[in-house]
């Protein structure tokens, strides 16, 4: 190489590596499920790594007990208004719970404290 060349700047990132050099607790979900999803959820999927950041049980948990591709939008995670309790929802089929320390399996039952009246019926 000459000394006049120009030095040009190596091309951009592999956009799942740069979500993983920013957000690692998604490596939990495995680099597969990320090239799958990120380009089409990929401001859910920071949604959900900010949740694991504020939350560490929650990438450990999806660790121990892997869940096969889930989607995006069917994770949710709840907190109780004095943040005693905190869950981490992956499908209708696997929900955990951390109160106290202790990590569980749980199962989510809606309570609904108030009817309304949906179109007359």
């Amino acid at each position: 190489m000459d000394a006049g060349a120009v030095r040009r700047p190596p091309g951009p990132a592999d956009p799942v590596e740069r979500l993983l050099r920013e957000w690692p607790e998604l490596g939990v979900f495995g680099v597969d499920w990320l090239r799958a999803w990120a380009p089409h959820a990929r401001d859910r999927i920071v949604e959900i790594a900010n949740v694991m950041r504020r939350y560490p049980w929650m990438a450990e948990v999806l660790r121990r007990r892997p869940v096969a591709n889930p989607h995006p939008y069917m994770v949710e995670a709840y907190v109780a208004g004095d943040g005693s309790e905190a869950c981490l929802s992956l499908n209708q089929l696997r929900t955990y719970c951390a109160q106290n320390g202790a990590v569980g399996e749980a199962r989510l039952e809606l309570e609904f404290s108030r009817h309304e009246v949906y179109e007359g019926g």
